[in-house]
C-alpha cells in the first residue's frame, strides 16, 4: 500500500483588489511552504476574474501586469472570468497572455472560425512531484452577446465539460474543473458530471467554509476581492493496483489583510507607476474651468456622458445615471488617467428599442427616492448609488410627483406612448431587474469595446473650453 499527499491551494474573482493581493501571496507562500515540508504535493490554481480595469494597473497594462502578478505566484493552471473574456477587446485578450508561464484552461471559448484562442487549451494533465496524474479542465460563463459583439463563440459549457471528461478520465487519478459558471451553476455540473472529483467554483463570490459535497463531487469557492483563499487536501492511496481517494478537508479560508508580502508589494508598486505611466500619456483636454460631478443633480460633466451616448449609438435619447461618475476633474490638463479615475466601471454602452410607455415607465421609477440612492452592487457598477438620471434629447417640463405622457418631450416633440424610440443607455440596465423595462426586451445592441468611459473621452476631446 502506497500513499500520495496532494494541497490543492485555490484563488478567485480578485478584480484587481491589488491592495489585498500581498496578503493573498503571503498566505499562498506559506501554506504551499507547509505543504512541502509536510512531504505533499502542491497545485495552485485561479478561477477568473482576476483582471478587473477598475484598477489603473490593470486598464494601464491591459491585464498584463495581472499575468505578471500570477507568473510570479506560479500558478500550475487558470481559467478566465467574464471581467477577462467580454471588458477586453479581442486585441487585447489575445495579447494579454502572451508572456504567461501557465496553462489558461477553458474549453467553451472559440473564435469565429471556430478555432480555441491560441492562449487557452480546453484541458491539461498535470503529474505532481509524486506522481499523481490531475486532469484540469474549465469553462467560464457563457453571456453569449457580449462575446459574439467582441467576434467571439462562446458555448453552452456542459456538453464540451462531458466531451472533455470523456477524454480525460481514462487518463488520470484525479479529475478538477476551474468552473467561472457560479455555484448554481457548479451544483448542477455536479449533479450532471458526476465523474468530477473537485469543482473549483467563482463568478457568484459565494464563501464555502467547509466546501459543499454533491454525491462524490467536493464544490468550493471563496468569495471575492482577495478576502479569502481556498484550500483541499488529499490523500491517494493505491492498494493492490486500486486507487483510492479521500478528501482531508476542504475549506475557504479568511485571510489577515494586515499580513503582506513584501516582494508582491514591491512588483505591484512598480505596475502600478507602469500603469498610470501610461493612462497619463494620453492627453484628452486641457480645461480652463473645473467639471463637477453630483450624484444628486444634472451637471455639465453628465450631461456630457449622455449625450456621446446618444450620439454614439445614433440614438433617439441617452440616459445614464449621475453616479457613473464618480469625482470632479479639475482645472488643466485631463489625461485618460483623470478620466479613468472618475469613471472606472467595465460598463458598455447599450441601446435598445422602447416604446414611448415603457419610456414613461422608466422615467417615473427613476425619479423614486429608493431608486436615486440605490447602492448597487455588481453589473459592472463600482459606484456608491446609482444616482440621478440624466437624459440627453428628452426633457421633462415639470416637477411633479408624478410625471404623465404630456410632461415629456422628445426632441421638441410630446412623448408619444405608442410610438418606438431608440434608447442609447448603460448594459448593466439591461441585465437584471433593475429596470425591468429595459431589460425585459429581447432585442438589445451592445458597443464593444468601448467603455463609458472611452465615450468621455471621446466627448472631452471635442470639447470647446
Amino acid at each position: 500500500m502506497s500513499k500520495k499527499r496532494l494541497r490543492i491551494l485555490h484563488t478567485n474573482d480578485l478584480h484587481s483588489q491589488l491592495e489585498n493581493w500581498p496578503s493573498v501571496t503571503a498566505w499562498l507562500k506559506r501554506r504551499r511552504s507547509e505543504a512541502i515540508a509536510n512531504g505533499e504535493s502542491v497545485l495552485l490554481f485561479d478561477i477568473g476574474d482576476h483582471a478587473d480595469r477598475v484598477h489603473p494597473m490593470t486598464e494601464g497594462l491591459m491585464g498584463k501586469g495581472n499575468v505578471i502578478l500570477l507568473n510570479e505566484m506560479k500558478y500550475d493552471a487558470i481559467t478566465i472570468g467574464n471581467n477577462e473574456g467580454i471588458t477586453f477587446s479581442r486585441d487585447d485578450l489575445n495579447s494579454m497572455y502572451e508572456n504567461k508561464n501557465f496553462p489558461v484552461v477553458v474549453c467553451n471559448l472559440f473564435d469565429e472560425s471556430g478555432s480555441i484562442p491560441p492562449w487557452a487549451v480546453p484541458y491539461e494533465i498535470l503529474t505532481t512531484d509524486n506522481g499523481i496524474r490531475v486532469g484540469i479542465t474549465g469553462a467560464t460563463v457563457p453571456f453569449k452577446m457580449f462575446y459574439k459583439t467582441l467576434g467571439w463563440d462562446i458555448k453552452d459549457p456542459f456538453d464540451l465539460l462531458k466531451e472533455v471528461v470523456d477524454k480525460l478520465k481514462p487518463e488520470v487519478d484525479i479529475l478538477i474543473c476551474l468552473s467561472h459558471l457560479g455555484l448554481f451553476e457548479d451544483e448542477r455540473l455536479a449533479e450532471e458530471i458526476p465523474c468530477f472529483d473537485y469543482i473549483l467554483g467563482a463568478h457568484t463570490h459565494h464563501v464555502l467554509h467547509e466546501g459543499k459535497k454533491i454525491n462524490n463531487t467536493w464544490i468550493n469557492q471563496a468569495g471575492r476581492s482577495g478576502k479569502y483563499a481556498g484550500e483541499i487536501a488529499l490523500t491517494l492511496t493505491e492498494t493492490n493496483g486500486k486507487l483510492s481517494l479521500n478528501t482531508e478537508y476542504v475549506e475557504s479560508v479568511l485571510l489577515d489583510l494586515l499580513e503582506k508580502d513584501k516582494e508582491t508589494e514591491d512588483t505591484i508598486k512598480k505596475l502600478t507607476q507602469k500603469g498610470e505611466r501610461e493612462l497619463s500619456s494620453s492627453e484628452v483636454v486641457y480645461l480652463n474651468d473645473p467639471m463637477e460631478v453630483s450624484w444628486y443633480n444634472s451637471t455639465p460633466l453628465i450631461e456630457l456622458l449622455a449625450q456621446g451616448l446618444r450620439e454614439w449609438c445614433e440614438a433617439d435619447i441617452g440616459m445614464v445615471n449621475a453616479g457613473v461618475l464618480l469625482d470632479n476633474l479639475p482645472t488643466g490638463k485631463v489625461t485618460f488617467k483623470d478620466v479613468h479615475r472618475i469613471c472606472p466601471h467595465p460598463i458598455n454602452p447599450a441601446a435598445v428599442m422602447i416604446s414611448g410607455e415603457g419610456l414613461l415607465e422608466i422615467i417615473r421609477q427613476a425619479q423614486k427616492k429608493e431608486m436615486v440612492e440605490f447602492p448597487l452592487k455588481g453589473f459592472g457598477f463600482r459606484g456608491k448609488i446609482l444616482g440621478e438620471m440624466i437624459f440627453s434629447g428628452l426633457d421633462i417640463s415639470n416637477n411633479a410627483s408624478y410625471i404623465q405622457d404630456k410632461d415629456v418631450f422628445i426632441h421638441g416633440e410630446s412623448l408619444d406612448k405608442n410610438r418606438s424610440y431608440k434608447l442609447a443607455t448603460v448594459d448593466m440596465f439591461t441585465l437584471g431587474k433593475i429596470y425591468p423595462a429595459i431589460s425585459s426586451i429581447k432585442e438589445k445592441t451592445y458597443f464593444m469595446p468601448e467603455m463609458l468611459r472611452d465615450i468621455l473621452a471621446w466627448k472631452l476631446r471635442n470639447l470647446v473650453t
